[in-house]
This record gives structure tokens, C-alpha cells and sequence, in this order.
């Protein structure tokens, strides 16, 4: 691909999802929720969470905190063919 082409992609947004785990719940608790409730996830507290792009997992790495802000602090970077949905 010519260059010039790929600088044209590198300037196109794309979300991005940081997934730290997910939880199943019927529509009855969901709907019963008030704050300070806590939502256990599938994650463990040690265990890398997820960079997701485009709904293709690209990289895991770790939470930190930077001033009042929680941040991905990147640890693994994912190559190759994809080889499933991410966690």
C-alpha cells in the first residue's frame, strides 16, 4: 500500500474499548441496581485486562491511577491472527 494511503489511515478514529471484565445478571437485578451497589466480574484482580479495537483484542496490560484518572499501562502487545473473542 502506498504510503501516502497509510498516513490517510492512521488519522481515521476508531474506538477503543479497555474491558476489565464482564458479569451476567438478569434484567430484574439490573433494574434493581442503586449506587454504591458492587457488580462482581469475571476478572481476577491480578489478571491482565484488555485493549479491544474494532472488537479484535490487540494488547492487555494493567490499571494504574495517574492524578484522578484510571489508565492502561500496556504489557502485552497482540500479533498474528486473532485467535478467538477476547475474555
Amino acid at each position: 500500500m502506498p504510503e501516502r494511503v497509510m498516513d490517510f489511515l492512521k488519522d481515521i478514529p476508531v474506538e477503543v474499548v479497555v474491558e476489565l471484565g464482564r458479569a451476567r445478571m438478569t434484567i430484574r437485578r439490573l433494574a434493581s441496581l442503586e449506587p454504591d451497589d458492587v457488580i462482581e466480574l469475571d476478572h481476577g484482580q491480578s489478571e491482565p485486562v484488555d485493549l479491544v479495537v474494532g472488537g479484535r483484542l490487540i494488547a492487555r496490560g494493567e490499571t494504574v491511577v495517574r492524578k484522578d484518572r484510571v489508565a492502561l499501562r500496556i504489557v502485552e502487545v497482540i500479533t498474528g491472527e486473532p485467535e478467538g473473542e477476547p475474555r
